[in-house]
């Protein structure tokens, strides 16, 4: 869609919302235009526990936002997963995925997808709220092979702290005690308590918490076969430490490194390992 045309829309949907006070009737102008002008598939339908709406396909429940709007489809949304966070490998049937900084579970349908009912799927998410409507969203789906839990990675098994924010993007866990008490687990401790033997694929996306990650994983880094792992040294401007670490990191555990170089500082935080098929520590 032009771009010109597509702020156009949105302009009057928004002195639009703004008129129509009713939840049903924004759905079905939100609706049907998404369906018009992305997918004919495409609907939108409010929830009143959670006070926003979810986007969907068919009868597929795709993620939560807060606010409404029209130019989304499953196709974009899976291409965008695909393009990202399995750009360097595409989970298969039967893997088992560890998906630490879950959020809403915008990528639990695309992994449900693509391992199948022999698969599984670990769904790990801090934050409270951001949790809820994860579980919700594979209660929706009937996706089962989906465990999910609210609980931090870190360092240490205790007690952290997490500050929720309107954005759930850039929620972060704290040891200084602000915000909301939650568990944490090293990722060597989570495997262990889970009776997990190996991780097909492991994706991090936990906003500057890397550090601690990578410092509790000195065990079960080496039941892992991909990762990919965002390093948000864009949230601290100083330098390239997280990142460096990371690779440094996969790299002693005889991993092969792959980047992105785009241009995007959050495209290009992410890095990808792919573990060397002779290392004697692949299982």
């Amino acid at each position: 869609m032009n771009k010109l045309l597509k702020i156009i829309i949105n302009s009057f949907l928004d002195i639009l919302f703004l008129f129509i006070r009713s939840e049903k009737k924004r759905v079905k102008v939100y609706s049907l235009i998404s369906k018009i002008l992305f997918d004919k598939n495409n609907n939108l339908e409010y929830d009143n526990n959670f006070y926003g709406y979810w986007l969907k396909h068919s009868n597929q429940y795709l993620f939560f936002v807060k606010k409404p709007y029209f130019n989304f489809s499953k196709k974009n949304l899976f291409k965008s997963i695909n393009d990202i966070y399995c750009k360097n490998y595409t989970p298969k049937s039967e893997d088992v995925i560890i998906d630490i900084g879950a959020g809403i579970g915008t990528e639990v349908l695309y992994f449900n997808d693509k391992i199948g009912k022999s698969g599984k799927i670990y769904s790990i998410e801090a934050s409270t709220d951001s949790y809820n409507k994860l579980d919700a969203l594979c209660v929706k789906n009937n996706i089962t092979n989906s465990i999910n839990f609210n609980l931090a990675i870190s360092n240490f098994n205790g007690k952290i702290w997490i500050e929720e924010t309107e954005n759930f993007e850039v929620n972060r866990v704290n040891k200084t005690q602000k915000g909301i008490e939650v568990n944490c687990y090293t990722l060597d401790e989570f495997v262990k308590n889970n009776h997990i033997t190996k991780i097909n694929f492991l994706k991090v996306n936990i906003e500057g918490a890397e550090f601690d990650l990578v410092d509790g994983m000195a065990e079960s880094i080496n039941i892992i076969d991909n990762i990919a792992i965002s390093c948000h040294d864009f949230l601290f401007g100083d330098g390239e430490k997280i990142k460096q670490k990371i690779i440094s990191f996969l790299t002693l555990n005889n991993f092969e490194i792959a980047i992105n170089n785009t241009g995007n500082k959050v495209t290009d935080s992410w890095v990808y390992g792919k573990k060397n098929e002779n290392s004697s520590g692949n299982k």
